[in-house]
């Protein structure tokens, strides 16, 4: 039975190897190449495995999870094909553990088969059956029904084994009924060969005979389909089964027509010793049950039989054909010899836990005594029996309750999953709305202050037009009182004391000495009058005068705000600077700048003392605003909406901005206007 579930499990592996599609072109292709060369059977299994140990150490320095699962599992073949069972365990569960991390259903399919492979080597069948049953579950949903069918064998020889006969024979008919859907290959007649077989085996144990020799001859008719090498002497092991089956139903010129007719006796001796040596003593044993035999011959051939099984270490064979041995001695009477026989099939059936022939050798042991001796041997056999009816009951509910537990597991791992997927899309649902209502209110407040601000600005700058405009009024009336004055005093005033220093000259016809020289003295001290008022009214009529109006506007501006907000100052304008001369669009827009440069002095730089001062340099203008505040990281603060304002009203006026800023170290704000008109 393990050398079936060997090679279903070879079979099953064999289809797992293949490497995966190249992407990345260098690391990945040395991976790969060395897979190649650790699956390359005509390599020295020493080098082969080396191969695959360096494919994993690429893979794990390469970093991919997949990557690491690929090398891994060709390690874990070359576990299985050198025998090295204990091995696999390690390997496998890493592998689950990978596997089960990146949700690759079908990589976890092969882990626990793998790792179910390993228990049942180590005869652990209890936890063999729990991963090839996770195994079956997983290639189920992937509809992976070929290597399925493989593990509902491999199950189904655990229950055998456990004398579970009726789960097994559930199973193996499971198998054969999914089986028989695959297109038709060596691989699927084997497994249809091997559940038959299996089938047929239970049946007998069972004492159903004529269903175990149905089912063995099913195997027989998928063996002869069979074409590999390997496969060549699976119809001899099912001729021996149905042989084997037919003796114990007590048909033995059937057994002998059996066994006799099978051609390949010889070649089994070194292809299959087993087999071999089972054909020959169930021959033989055939004959001797029979009761038309030559005893010696007979003998001869259960001697050489229990010879070759010493020979070629076969085990169970052993214990057997020592019971075959005992009986045959008992036929004749040489109770010493049978006695012999029955201790060593006796011993050697314990050895190789084979209770079927543990109990047929007590019987036996119990006929070569007397007495209570006797009566010991048939208590410990009906011990033993009662014992393995009780442990088959008892196997049943334990593999129904692992199918029942692992469901249950499933059940639960993919409600908690379900659950925590709407869980997480609850809450990132959640989150996701909060945070929109969040965008929603913020853009409200922001688009809400930059409303309030962007008519603020408007209303300032409607202030500040109708303040230039009525200063302007202003001017103009200035003006116009300045040249009415200037003519009053030019056409009045003039006129009049020109016409006195007339009457006065003409007075200076009086001869008199005193008389002359006083009106000489009042001549020029009219004179004096006249030059002094030509004087003033020349400069009333001059603009000249009017060039403080837009200067005292700003000198206000940062009297009012500093001292509102309780900074010093320091305010300077080069009296160069051709104020009236300035375009309107220029004086508004650095007003608005100098406004709001100080607003953000005020709300964030905290500080004691600014300096602000107007510049003329070769026709460009310039305003330096200092303060001495706490000042900000350039390279780590982003640009707020006050300083957006600035740079867009300074491009307005084609002006160019600069701003020079450390932590704790103040701010400088320097701004240059190209182009400026000079007196």
């Amino acid at each position: 039975m393990k050398y079936i579930l060997n090679l279903v499990l070879l079979l099953t592996l064999f289809s797992f190897t293949s490497t995966p599609q190249v992407k990345e072109e260098s690391t990945i292709l040395k991976i790969i190449r060395l897979r190649e060369l650790a699956n390359n059977s005509d390599l020295d299994i020493s080098k082969r495995f080396q191969y695959a140990r360096e494919a994993i150490d690429l893979s794990k320095d390469y970093g991919k999870d997949s990557t690491i699962l690929e090398s891994n599992r060709v390690l874990s073949w070359l576990f299985i094909v050198s025998g090295k069972y204990d091995s696999l365990y390690r390997i496998n569960k890493e592998n689950l553990k990978i596997s089960s991390k990146i949700e690759d259903s079908l990589k976890m399919a092969y882990a626990n088969n793998n790792l179910g492979y390993y228990f049942y080597s180590q005869k652990r069948n209890d936890s063999a059956y729990y991963y090839f049953y996770n195994s079956r579950k997983l290639y189920e949903l992937l509809k992976d029904r070929e290597n399925e069918v493989g593990v509902i064998l491999n199950m189904a020889n655990i229950q055998e084994s456990e004398r579970d006969y009726i789960g097994a024979e559930i199973n193996a008919i499971k198998g054969i009924e999914i089986a028989k859907t695959l297109p038709i290959s060596d691989a699927i007649n084997y497994k249809l060969w091997a559940l038959n077989n299996l089938i047929g085996i239970v049946s007998s144990k069972v004492k159903r005979f004529d269903k175990s020799i149905e089912y063995h001859n099913k195997a027989l008719s998928y063996a002869k389909k069979l074409k590999g090498e390997s496969y060549k002497y699976l119809k001899d092991f099912s001729e021996m089964n149905i042989g084997i089956a037919y003796r114990r139903k007590g048909d033995y010129s059937k057994t002998i027509q059996v066994l006799s007719d099978i051609k390949n006796l010889e070649a089994l001796k070194t292809a299959d010793p087993p087999t071999y040596v089972s054909i020959i003593s169930n021959l033989a044993y055939a004959k001797f049950l029979k009761k038309d035999f030559n005893a010696s011959e007979v003998e001869e051939t259960f001697k050489n039989a229990y010879k070759f099984s010493l020979d070629q270490e076969i085990e169970v064979e052993q214990s057997v054909i020592a019971s075959f041995i005992s009986e045959l001695y008992l036929y004749k009477k040489e109770i010493d010899s049978a006695k012999k026989y029955a201790n060593i099939a006796y011993e050697k059936a314990h050895e190789v836990d084979e209770n079927q022939t543990i109990l047929d050798a007590l019987i036996l042991k119990a006929r070569t005594e007397t007495g209570e001796q006797s009566k010991k041997y048939l208590y410990e056999h009906i011990e033993l029996n009662d014992s393995l009816i009780s442990k088959e009951r008892a196997n049943r509910n334990k593999f129904a309750r692992i199918e029942f537990e692992t469901d249950e597991i499933l059940q639960e791992k993919e409600q908690i999953s379900r659950q925590r997927q709407w869980l997480i899309f609850t809450t990132v649902g959640l989150i996701g709305v909060l945070f929109f209502l969040y965008i929603i209110k913020t853009q409200r407040e922001k688009n809400k202050e930059l409303q309030l601000q962007k008519q603020q600005q408007e209303a300032n700058e409607e202030i500040y037009k109708l303040m230039l405009s009525q200063q302007e009024k202003i001017d103009e009336a200035r003006s116009v009182e300045k040249n009415r004055i200037s003519q009053e005093i030019h056409d009045g005033i003039l006129g009049r004391l020109f016409g006195a220093r007339l009457s006065l000259d003409s007075l200076n016809l009086v001869k008199t000495d005193e008389a002359i020289s006083k009106r000489s003295n009042y001549i020029s001290e009219l004179k004096n009058i006249e030059d002094d008022i030509r004087k003033v009214s020349h400069e009333l009529n001059s603009d000249f005068v009017n060039q403080s109006g837009y200067y005292d506007m700003v000198k206000t501006l940062i009297e009012t705000q500093m001292t509102a907000y309780d900074i010093k100052y320091s305010f300077e304008a080069d009296s160069n600077i051709s104020w009236d001369s300035l375009n309107n669009k220029i004086k508004i827009h650095l007003y608005r700048v100098l406004q709001e440069t100080m607003q953000n002095i005020y709300k964030h730089a905290k500080a004691t003392k600014v300096d602000i001062a107007f510049g003329l340099e070769k026709n460009t203008l310039t305003l330096k605003i200092i303060d001495n505040g706490v000042g900000f990281d350039q390279t780590k603060s982003k640009s707020g909406i006050g300083l957006k304002n600035i740079t867009d009203r300074l491009k307005e006026i084609n002006a160019k901005f600069k701003v020079s800023s450390k932590t704790d170290q103040g701010t400088s704000i320097f701004i240059t206007v190209p182009n400026i008109q000079t007196n």
